[in-house]
């Protein structure tokens, strides 16, 4: 009797997950382009977290604000926003916009473990002193 009542409780969760699952392989399809991306702004240390359909002019307009991109993978809209949630609700708290943090190393932690591309930015934070400020120059 307790493996079935287990079974109907596990059935909820385990569909959530491949409804999810489903919804991020038909994203991906229909937009085979869309990249999750995240740049880095040195004279204040700023780090934008975002979302876009094309990499190249996104690019530009970051440059624009002296940000640079340091990493950028395939992924969804969905994600950028679930990101953005699960931040809030850990407590990093943004800072000019809602997809902009300080590059602390308690949110470069953060970012690293859910799996947000961070670039370079990663490499600080495997090093026991990190620097005040990250070097980005090579």
């Amino acid at each position: 009797m307790q493996i079935e009542q287990m079974e109907q409780a596990l059935q909820a969760p385990v569909m959530d997950a491949v409804i999810a699952l489903s919804e991020r392989v038909q994203t991906l399809q229909e937009n085979p382009e869309g990249r999750i991306y995240t740049a880095y702004r040195a004279i204040d240390q700023t780090l934008t977290l975002g979302y876009c359909d094309n990499i190249d002019p996104i690019g530009d307009q970051l440059r624009d604000r002296d940000f640079v991109v340091l990493e950028s993978r395939r992924g969804t809209r969905r994600e950028q926003r679930l990101l953005l949630l699960t931040l809030k609700e850990i407590g990093i708290s943004s800072s000019y916009s809602e997809n902009c943090f300080s590059a602390s190393p308690n949110t470069l932690s953060h970012l690293k473990h859910l799996g947000w591309p961070i670039g370079r930015l990663n490499q600080g934070l495997n090093k026991a002193n990190r620097p005040k400020r990250f070097n980005l120059e090579r």
